[in-house]
């Protein structure tokens, strides 16, 4: 029986669709896997090494030292869908200097929060309650999306007008803050599977790669960090063979919702850096993408290499600063 992992997805191509253009002609720099690669603090989950095995359906299942980086990951996932509650961070962008003058900042962010136990296939069968967010800014696209998924109910809305960002600091916070002046009225769908549909995108999974052992190109680790107490490994996946799912989706958000014809889509890269707390849950993941497209303005065609990087931070405390789920739907 073949293993692999689905996990799904932030789709950040619709966000980053409109900034293509003027990353035609810049090469990204291509990552090198690295064991000693620094753990990322943990501004949400410090806790999770304690995390209690009743918040855990079965138990939190243990890993250990002798285990391959790919069977950690297996765990890891398995001991977050299997969790209570669960919150993920994300925090990211593309980032690029066109010529050594232009310097292009588009900021990717989301949100995501389970009460409930998980369902890795993304069909909600345990009936958790969701909510999540997107939400990107630059100067050429600004986006902001909220998500409500409960047992019987389907909803998603979206920022129309002044969605605004403002960067971090002391007054704006870690992440920076959000404003939008006015919301579009919510769209409500029968079910999960025609949200994921019409939005080519299921909040209830991590992200879409399909992260099969066979997939692996190469790994590092697991190096185990004493003072951290938490295994790190790495991975680089086969960047086409993992990404045939994720690659119809970006499709669909660049062609479809933005209106934008392209050809020869293919993945580069596709490389992670895992974090788990010793106990197995998972701590940290950070996400480095490669991509190349010929996209068109008008008749003409252009090439275009796009590099995204972000960090995701886990938590599964449901008293966590700023993630209580139900502060965001009273907010929604």
């Amino acid at each position: 029986m073949k293993k692999k992992i689905f996990i799904s997805s932030v789709v950040v191509i619709m966000i980053l669709s409109m900034s293509l253009m003027i990353f035609a002609g810049c090469k990204p720099k291509y990552d090198k896997l690295n064991e000693n690669f620094a753990i990322p603090t943990a501004e949400i989950g410090a806790d999770g090494n304690t995390l209690s095995a009743d918040m855990v359906e079965g138990g939190i299942k243990a890993i250990n030292k002798d285990m391959s980086a790919f069977a950690m990951l297996q765990v890891g996932m398995e001991n977050f869908y299997n969790a209570q509650y669960a919150t993920i961070e994300y925090n990211g962008g593309v980032f690029m200097t066109l010529a050594n003058v232009l310097q292009v900042e588009q900021v990717v962010q989301s949100t995501k929060i389970r009460n409930g136990v998980g369902d890795a296939a993304g069909n909600n069968a345990n009936g958790a309650t969701y909510f999540a967010d997107n939400k990107s800014h630059s100067t050429f696209a600004k986006i902001y999306e909220k998500f409500i998924i409960e047992p019987d109910k389907w909803t998603r809305k979206a920022g129309t007008d002044g969605i605004s960002y403002k960067k971090p600091s002391n007054k704006n916070g870690r992440l920076g803050s959000w404003s939008v002046k006015e919301w579009a009225a919510p769209t409500s769908y029968d079910n999960l599977a025609a949200l994921v549909t019409a939005n080519s995108n299921n909040p209830t999974i991590l992200w879409m790669y399909d992260l099969r052992e066979e997939f692996v190109e190469d790994s590092v680790g697991p190096k185990y960090d004493a003072e951290e107490k938490s295994y790190k490994f790495g991975f680089k996946f086969k960047p086409t063979e993992s990404t045939e799912e994720y690659r119809k989706v970006m499709l669909t958000q660049l062609e479809t919702n933005a209106g934008m014809p392209i050809d020869g889509l293919e993945f580069k890269q596709l490389m992670l850096e895992v974090v788990l707390w010793e106990n197995g849950m998972i701590r940290a993941i950070n996400v480095s993408e490669i991509y190349h497209m010929k996209m068109y303005l008008g008749k003409t065609p252009i090439d275009s290499d796009v590099k995204l990087t972000a960090t995701q931070l886990f938590s599964y405390n449901p008293d966590e600063e700023g993630y209580k789920i139900q502060d965001h739907i009273d907010a929604f």
